[in-house]
């Protein structure tokens, strides 16, 4: 069967194995197509971190599935097997600073679950944004002391 492998932020690929395989020969696979080494890759599937020792099969991992990759940055402490995580694609170096301070302050469950909100709420946010409020949040963000405005070029 073929997986697709998705960074949060880079190019996915493709990988041929069987349900029986280890996801520590799928992670082997993907170091040798991404050149991320092994031991810095979280993959996840519906959310869920999948354990080294255990096989495709035991999280019913079909053909055609996606699975999601975190990358640990260099001398990052390994979270415990089983633990969740996110598959957003948004600012890879943000999120990963922010799952690894829920990290220290959550199980690995709660912290993926913590986690996985806060990026849905900021991109829905986001979404809402209008044109208007990205112009006035710009305005207190480069006035904040609410100094005056030359706005006339506006109307």
């Amino acid at each position: 069967m073929i997986l697709t492998v998705k960074p949060l932020q880079g190019k996915e690929c493709s990988v041929q194995v069987t349900e029986d395989e280890k996801v520590s020969t799928v992670k082997e696979l993907v170091s040798e197509r991404l050149n991320i080494p092994a031991n810095q890759q979280r993959l996840l599937y519906k959310g869920k971190a999948l354990a080294d020792e255990h096989r495709l099969s035991d999280y019913s991992i079909g053909p055609e599935a996606k699975l999601n990759l975190v990358i640990r940055p260099v001398g990052e402490k390994t979270v415990v097997s089983g633990a969740a995580g996110s598959s957003s694609s948004t600012q890879g170096g943000v999120w990963q600073t922010v799952a690894t301070i829920l990290a220290r302050h959550f199980s690995p469950a709660d912290a993926a679950k913590v986690h996985e909100q806060l990026v849905k709420d900021y991109e829905r946010s986001l979404r809402q944004l209008s044109l208007d409020d990205i112009e006035r949040l710009g305005g207190r963000l480069l006035h904040p002391d609410g100094e005056a405005m030359d706005t006339s070029y506006m109307d």
